[in-house]
């Protein structure tokens, strides 16, 4: 692990997340692509997996914008297939407020900072950075997740298991089935969508995720399963910054207009 990282509920911001895995063609050209993905706005995960295979996580506006990065992705990478999926988030009603989006600003890259750092950046007691963070969080306004180093990895491997479901109605079954048989190899999942699951594993070997998969293929109600081994990840969570430096411009301008 490198760290933390805060992550505001997409919701807010006016913009939605995707993960697309994709091919790259010819293999030779896969280190110059992720370098050019790396400087695309919206780009926020690049995982390199083992192989062609390449994942992203994508902040978008809307259908429109996302279908161009999507045929842009295409087209850079010659991929032979694309797989699509959003990464839902869940609802949230309650509306920040300027000390909430500033909160949010000194702690967008390192979360864990103790309430008199941030009490000091933000010009607020401790009590009021506490309670206010504690609203957000409690409110699903706030998210925070692990900024992950594979490389750093001895003896074990980083593996994303992706299921599709046949029929969503076998989603709840399936999921716990799967949970139950991997329980010692999960670091996380996502299981809010109805139409697919993601598996963060960590295991030993090869061997494991041919066996892994294997088994998940051989389950009823499960339409379309693949595993990619991750042998680096490169974040660029920079571009949130932007959508919330807009928001907190916006609070701002409002509290000058009373």
């Amino acid at each position: 692990m490198k760290g933390w990282r805060l992550i505001v509920n997409p919701g807010l911001l006016g913009v939605r997340l995707a993960q697309l895995w994709f091919d790259v063609r010819p293999l030779s050209a896969k280190d110059e692509l992720i370098r050019k993905l790396s400087l695309m706005h919206g780009v926020l995960v690049i995982s390199d997996s083992y192989g062609s295979s390449l994942t992203l996580v994508l902040m978008y506006e809307g259908e429109i914008s996302a279908k161009k990065e999507f045929e842009l992705i295409a087209r850079l990478s010659n991929a032979q297939s694309l797989v699509r999926v959003n990464i839902p988030f869940p609802g949230c009603a309650f509306e920040l407020a300027h000390a909430d989006w500033k909160i949010i600003k000194a702690i967008q890259t390192d979360p864990r900072q103790s309430y008199s750092v941030i009490s000091r950046a933000v010009g607020m007691s401790q009590k009021t950075v506490r309670r206010r963070l504690q609203r957000m969080i409690d409110d699903r306004a706030l998210f925070v997740i692990p900024r992950l180093n594979p490389k750093a990895l001895e003896g074990a491997i980083i593996a994303d298991l992706v299921v599709f479901y046949a029929d969503p109605r076998s989603k709840t079954d399936l999921d716990t089935r799967i949970v139950s048989q991997f329980d010692e190899f999960i670091i996380s999942t996502r299981l809010s969508d109805i139409e697919h699951g993601f598996f963060n594993l960590l295991i030993g070997n090869i061997s494991k995720a041919k066996e892994i998969l294997a088994w998940v293929n051989e389950q009823p109600g499960v339409g379309k399963a693949f595993i990619e081994l991750v042998q680096d990840r490169i974040e660029v969570y920079e571009s949130f910054n932007e959508p919330v430096e807009k928001k907190l411009t916006e609070a701002s301008m409002s509290i000058r207009a009373r």
